[in-house]
């Protein structure tokens, strides 16, 4: 009897523990979800970082800034300026494509702008680079971490000057840099030369807009305009709605103060050339 009753007290506590075991086991998977969050934060914070006494640093931050907000550096290609990272755009890109920032650390900057000599190096040990998956991994969810915040917070108003449209200029995503140059020079024909944009109207293009006319008549009559219909869907508005290879820049990505102060620096900056 005394067996039986132990057996029956055993039987109780084993299925007791089983439904407490089944019942907590979310906030379980929850919690080493974040931890493993949390360290991989830690270890692509250190691969970023600008750290030669540290093996495991790759050195991001020598282009994108210390805190990844931007910056500029010196390449093989000269100067650049290195986009912001803490860019709601991103963010977007996210959400048509889950493995953007990976295939990017991956692969380069020819995945945002299809410049294959871009600034940005493929960093993946599979096409030559010099970081192993794991690496890749912790600086992914790092730049996620930094897009996401990025999304949550109100877009801020920046000043109609100069010095403003050139911060927007380097930082929006994708970069005008990216493709034009920190100095406008571009690397034509495939990214048009734009240090002269306030003199007279580009129109060495890689693919020549149908409606050139349009263009060169909205140019003369209002620069301004013109750059604000070219920014926001050169496609659209100036060929049919087919690619002229410029990207589209509507206000989610790019607010109408910052699209103010971007035409500011691009009419008014001294650019050389």
């Amino acid at each position: 009897m005394r067996l039986k009753t132990l057996g029956v007290l055993v039987t109780l506590a084993l299925s007791v523990f089983t439904v407490f075991y089944w019942i907590t086991d979310d906030a379980r998977r929850t919690a080493r979800a974040e931890t493993q969050e949390e360290q991989l934060l830690e270890f692509g914070e250190e691969i970023f970082a600008d750290d030669p006494s540290n093996p495991a640093a790759a050195g991001c931050a020598r282009c994108h800034g210390a805190d990844g907000t931007g910056g500029e550096a010196e390449t093989a290609q000269g100067t650049v300026q290195a986009p912001n990272l803490h860019s709601a755009r991103i963010a977007d890109k996210l959400q048509a494509n889950p493995n953007y920032v990976n295939l990017v650390i991956r692969f380069g900057g020819v995945v945002v702008s299809g410049n294959v000599n871009s600034a940005m190096p493929a960093w993946s040990y599979e096409v030559g680079g010099p970081l192993n998956e794991q690496q890749i991994e912790a600086l992914t969810v790092l730049v996620e971490s930094w897009a996401e915040e990025a999304e949550e917070e109100e877009p801020q108003e920046v000043p109609n000057t100069v010095e403003a449209g050139a911060q927007v200029y380097t930082s929006v995503s994708p970069s005008c840099a990216s493709c034009h140059g920190a100095d406008l020079a571009g690397a034509p024909p495939q990214f048009p030369n734009i240090q002269g944009i306030g003199e007279e109207l580009i129109t060495e293009l890689p693919v020549p807009p149908s409606e050139l006319d349009q263009m060169e008549a909205d140019y003369e009559e209002d620069p301004r305009l013109f750059l604000e219909n070219w920014i926001r869907d050169s496609s659209g508005n100036y060929n049919g709605g087919e690619s002229t290879g410029m990207p589209s820049y509507p206000e989610d990505v790019l607010s109408e103060s910052q699209l103010e102060a971007l035409i500011t620096f691009l009419l008014e900056g001294e650019h050389g050339g």
